[in-house]
């Protein structure tokens, strides 16, 4: 990766105010000379790389609103699973992202190559996936089981004790109440 294309913004420590575009190599020589910031320049680094202010996600993907892509394994089911399901590989969005080229024009990082779909296409995956969980995990109606319980004891003749009753005491009543037993 050549030097110019590679840019990261820090803070500008020569005046105080704003940022300074500095290439990696720069990035690197701030690095090595950490001891040489002060604590605020050093904290506001710390800052800006944690929240990726500094250090762009190379598996971000900037798409058109009517696009979804996902970064997936390059195993030939894998892929094969995200063409029924309506993804393509990308040649055209994530290509300045790719770390691993092959020459087949696709975008691929490591072990994983990027697909888009339109989406449409995620949207009704959505649906399904959640039709899927409502039917493996359905709401339970408490107010029918409730029902059902209390038809179950009314023909059993058995008494209910799921009713309570709350009542408030003072402190002096209490105290009269843990000495009436002390004595008794």
């Amino acid at each position: 990766m050549s030097d110019e294309r590679d840019v990261l913004h820090v803070p500008d420590m020569s005046s105080g105010k704003g940022t300074a575009t500095i290439g990696v190599e720069r990035a690197r020589e701030i690095a090595d000379n950490k001891e040489d910031l002060s604590d605020a320049d050093r904290k506001s680094i710390i800052a800006r790389v944690l929240e990726r202010g500094i250090i762009i996600d190379r598996a971000t993907v900037d798409l058109p609103k009517h696009l979804y892509g996902e970064w997936v394994a390059d195993d030939p089911v894998e892929i094969s699973r995200m063409q029924l399901l309506g993804f393509e590989k990308d040649t055209q969005y994530a290509t300045d992202r790719s770390s691993n080229a092959d020459g087949s024009g696709v975008s691929k990082i490591g072990d994983v190559i990027y697909m888009i779909a339109p989406i449409e296409v995620k949207e009704i995956i959505d649906a399904v996936r959640s039709e899927m969980y409502q039917r493996a995990n359905p709401v339970k109606d408490k107010q029918k089981e409730e029902k059902d319980f209390q038809r179950q004891a009314d023909k059993s003749g058995l008494p209910v004790i799921a009713e309570s009753d709350i009542t408030t005491a003072r402190e002096q009543e209490i105290r009269s109440a843990l000495g009436a037993t002390k004595q008794a």
